[in-house]
Formats: structure tokens, sequence, C-alpha cells
């Protein structure tokens, strides 16, 4: 522990019996109180009080799956407290099933507020004999290899749920309709990885508080209907699919993480074109010209940038004038600035390039690529609104170069532009990249705008 935690234990000495149980309860973590137990006599001997079990970083050091399980055990068994607000717990429960239930079951006798249970460390899916839709007290539940059961107008159960996550497990329509009939609060849901085909339908009309929504890695789902008014966020990783966007009316973020389907076959045949691909996300661009952050890959940008990677060029037919914040994914410059060029109020850029090697994949693509930046070289973009660019993976690479030194030249406004550099890397910035950039500022008559930002250097936070 550091000298300035003593100096703070030290001090607890000589507070008042009640005000340090005050504390201990109501805002001293578990973890933080395991650690300060060893240090001060005046805790080591009080029974543990903590509303805030959270074991999130017991795997955080070296330590065996019974080590955690003694120190959770005791944790337990010396817990005096009233109340238990929150209970997160990620552990490999092989073996120790019973254990867990008792550990969970203790939390429900005192009014748990939040629970996360991750239990992936197995690898298997563990079936609980809990009925969570029965818990009144729960506001968040996050649940992660772990079965959930929802009747549908259950009497009271889950009536202050406000976020639910669920994570590799069985997923149905009408699990899902039961959410919404009996959370009346529920403002977040999240589903990844769930076992669920067809068609998902979030019937949310009703339920004003609802604001975000999240789906992850779920390739089964062929369509997605959203009768959600008040939906202000909505996450998605996977292939592109068809998504009704018909009801939903305050739509302000997306965060969309499209992937390629492996299949080149027609949709006839069961697989999907690029060209469907982007008919579909042509379909929905009117919703998302709306948006105010928008994070997402190539794939959304090639939708209405170009007919295919290699092929024909197209300018853009939708303005995103709202848009404040942008963070993509690299994959090629000319999408980047094609894009950029039709979003007149855009502020901040936050760019991706960890892992891209700036090669092209076939010889052809080198014809393609000095037609962009050609197209790049003649062409006077407008993007005076753009104040912040952050670009991360910064190598140092050519590739890399360019896209520094066309934002430095064409954002006239730019008041930083920062280069992010990989956590692990073989080689580091020298001399010569430094120079380099120095150059990029020279020519565009803004001296000290870049700054690059050593990630390796950034202390990993103490346990």
């Amino acid at each position: 522990m550091s000298e300035s935690s003593n100096k703070e234990m030290k001090r607890t000495e000589y507070l008042p019996e009640e005000v340090v149980e005050y504390m201990m309860s109501h805002f001293l973590p578990i973890q933080s109180l395991l650690r300060n137990r060893t240090v001060a006599k005046k805790f080591k001997d009080m029974e543990v009080l903590s509303r805030d079990l959270d074991f999130s970083r017991i795997h955080s050091v070296k330590r065996s799956q019974s080590e955690a399980i003694d120190i959770i055990e005791s944790v337990f068994n010396q817990h005096k407290g009233s109340e238990i607000d929150r209970f997160v717990l990620p552990l490999d429960p092989t073996g120790v099933e019973d254990k867990v239930i008792q550990w969970i079951n203790t939390c429900l006798a005192k009014n748990i507020e939040e629970l996360v249970l991750d239990f992936s460390r197995s690898k298997k899916v563990l079936e609980i004999p809990i009925e969570f839709s029965a818990i009144e007290t729960l506001r968040v539940l996050s649940l992660k290899w772990c079965t959930f059961q929802i009747p549908d107008n259950s009497p009271k159960g889950l009536k202050l749920l406000r976020t639910l996550e669920l994570k590799k497990t069985n997923v149905t329509q009408e699990m899902v309709d039961a959410v919404f009939n009996n959370c009346i609060y529920i403002a977040s849901l999240e589903l990844a990885n769930c076992q669920m085909e067809g068609i998902l339908s979030i019937n949310a009309q009703n339920r004003k508080k609802f604001k975000s929504l999240a789906v992850y890695s779920m390739p089964k789902i062929n369509n997605i209907i959203l009768n959600a008014p008040t939906l202000e966020c909505y996450m998605y990783h996977g292939f592109v699919r068809v998504i009704d966007f018909s009801r939903v009316d305050s739509l302000k973020e997306a965060k969309l993480h499209f992937t390629k389907s492996k299949s080149r076959k027609s949709p006839l045949s069961g697989g999907w074109s690029n060209h469907h691909s982007f008919d579909m996300l042509l379909t929905n661009m009117k919703v998302y010209s709306k948006l105010h952050v928008l994070a997402t890959t190539h794939i959304f940008l090639q939708a209405f940038t170009s007919i295919g990677p290699y092929e024909e060029m197209r300018e853009p037919t939708y303005c995103f004038r709202n848009l404040q914040e942008l963070q993509i994914y690299f994959r090629s410059l000319y999408d980047i600035a094609g894009f950029l060029d039709h979003c007149p109020n855009l502020k901040r850029v936050l760019i991706n390039i960890n892992g891209f090697t700036f090669e092209p994949e076939t010889d052809g693509a080198w014809e393609s690529y000095n037609e962009q930046r050609k197209y790049i070289e003649n062409h006077n973009f407008e993007m005076d609104s753009i104040r912040e660019v952050e670009i991360n993976g910064y190598r140092g690479l050519w590739g890399e170069l360019e896209i520094v030194r066309f934002f430095a030249w064409n954002a006239r406004f730019l008041k930083e532009l920062k280069l992010v550099t990989p956590r692990k890397r073989k080689v580091k910035l020298g001399k010569f990249d430094r120079m380099r950039i120095d150059n990029i500022e020279i020519l565009s008559l803004r001296k000290g705008l870049i700054t690059v930002v050593e990630s390796h250097q950034v202390a990993p936070k103490p346990e």
C-alpha cells in the first residue's frame, strides 16, 4: 500500500466508531476493505459491513480457484451488514455450485440491487435454481453463461429493473416480450452471443425510460424490429441485417460494428453479397443521418461511397448534419474522406488503425489506391468544424502519415491531433518519425498541433 494510503488509514484511528462503520458500509468497496484490513487493527477486527461486494478483480493477481473461493467465503461468513447493494462474481462455478447459490441467496435476503454473475471461465452455461424474475429489489442484472427465465405477467419480480445484460444463454421472443411487460422501468437491454433465431422484436412503445439496446454476435437473427420511441443508443455487432426503425424517434447514438459474411452467394441461395448488404444499410441511412455520435466500420462508409471495395466510386447522397463525433475502424482514407465531406458540424474524429497493414490485398488494388489518392489531392474538403482528431495504433507507417497529413492540411481549425501508439509494439518511434511529424506541422503552418502519446508508458491501475 502506498504512503498516502497509510496516512489516510491512520486518520481513521481517531474517528468515532459509528463514522467508520458508516464509511465502511456505504463507501468502501470490498476489494479496498480486504487490503485495508491488513494495515489497521480497527479494520482487521471489525465485522464486514461493506455493501459493495465487487470481486471483479479477484483474479488480477495470481490466485488459484480455491484461494479465490476461500476469500469470497470468508467475506460472506463475516458479513454482518443488513444490506448488500452490489455483488459481482467472476468465477468458474464448477464444483462449487452450492456455495455460489448460498452466496446469491445471502444477497437476496439483504435486498440486493445489482447482481453480476460471470461464469464464462467455465465455458459451460450454468443452470441455477434461482428464480431471478422473483427478485423485487434488483435494479441491475447481468448474467454471463447463466440461464435466465422470466414468466409473462410476473406479479412482483423485476419491477424495479433498469439494466438487463444476458450473454451466452437461450433467448426467445416470448422472453423478450416478458421483459418489457414486467420491467416497467427498463432503460437498457444487452443481448450478446445468445441463442435466438429469426426475428428479434423490441416492443417498448410503453416504456418511456428505455434508452439503450445492444445486440452482439447473434448471427441467426435475420431481422430486428424496433418499436421503441424513446430509444437513444443502438449498438450492434455482426453481419448487416434488416432493421426496422420506423417506430424509433429519438435515436442519437449508434455503434455499428459490421462484419463481412464469409458467404459470397446470392441472397436466394442463403448468403449475402456486398451489394445486398449495402442496400440494407442504405434503407436505414435516413435514420443514421440524424445521429449525433456514430461508431462504425468501413462497411458502413462503403455502402454510400462505392459499389464495392475496388469498384466504381459514387458520391454520398446523405448529409449527416447532426453528427458531432465519429469513431471508425480504418480501411481506406478515401472512404473516410468522402464521408467527412458530408458531415458539416462534426467536431471529433477517432480512427482505430490497430492491426492495419496498409498493404493492398491484390495487385489491382494499387490502381484503385492511386485513383483514390488523386481524388483526395484534387478535392477541396469542407472540414472547418473538426476540432479534435485521435488516431489509435500509430506506428509511423507511410499510410498512417498520409492520414495525419490529410487532417493537418484540410481541417483548418483543428486544435489537437493526437497519435496514440500501440501498447505492444516492437519498435519505438525514433527521431526520424518525429522529424516527419514536424515537417507536416511546418507545411500546415501549425506548430505543436500533433501530440504523440506513448500508451505503453501508461502505468496499469493498482489492484
